[in-house]
């Protein structure tokens, strides 16, 4: 893997951790939550709306040793209630979408800020499946179009690995040649901390492949 200094993200005291491979490992959310500051909330930030799978995200967490916490609906509640919410958590679960597209829907505005404010303050975030997908300054939808991430990540892409890297990105690169893309897959995560911290848990299965302008002046 390359050097660390590939990664560039927003500044924060907080740990931001993408695991779009495997949504629901255990050793990842426990990881995570070993991370955590003490004294706050665990909000499960869920972009589905609430459902039977709900409770089962919370209880899982909660057993895997989080603090109490509760689950707030991006869906249907209001923005002041969402990044009231979010903002004064301690770890921020994400669940994955069901695509990335609904994913992106739903964190857009009041979830974001939320979201941004406590990781600011020194908050885990963990992002799964689909919703680490969203935290490059690109984002591949499924019909293969580039749409515009969150740019927590300077230049790049975060991708879930299905097959060759390379190819995937391909047509991204060849538009942005001073990006890159970093592919997640299988029980991995990577995790992006203050001070410049980068670290894959997990499987260890991260691929980056560089635009072809990577480290020149824009």
């Amino acid at each position: 893997m390359p050097q660390a200094s590939v990664f560039h993200w927003i500044d924060g005291n907080g740990l931001l951790i993408l695991a779009p491979g495997t949504p629901g490992s255990s050793d990842i959310r426990a990881q995570a939550i070993g991370r955590a500051p003490s004294g706050g909330a665990l909000v499960c930030a869920m972009v589905n709306g609430l459902g039977d799978s709900s409770d089962a995200l919370l209880d899982d967490l909660e057993q895997l040793g989080a603090p109490a916490g509760y689950l707030v609906d991006l869906v249907t509640e209001d923005d002041e209630t969402i990044e009231q919410a979010l903002r004064e958590a301690s770890i921020i679960v994400i669940e994955s979408g069901r695509d990335v597209q609904s994913a992106r829907s739903a964190l857009l505005g009041a979830a974001q800020r939320g979201i941004r404010t406590a990781y600011e303050q020194g908050a885990v975030v963990l992002a799964e499946g689909n919703s680490a997908l969203l935290f490059g300054k690109w984002m591949l939808a499924e019909n293969a179009a580039v749409l515009d991430g969150f740019g927590w990540i300077s230049e790049a892409v975060i991708v879930g690995v299905q097959g060759e890297l390379s190819e995937q990105v391909k047509p991204l690169l060849a538009e942005h040649p001073h990006g890159y893309a970093v592919g997640i897959t299988g029980n991995t995560a990577l995790a992006l901390g203050p001070g410049a911290q980068v670290s894959v848990w997990g499987d260890q299965q991260v691929a980056i492949t560089l635009g072809t302008q990577y480290g020149q002046s824009a």
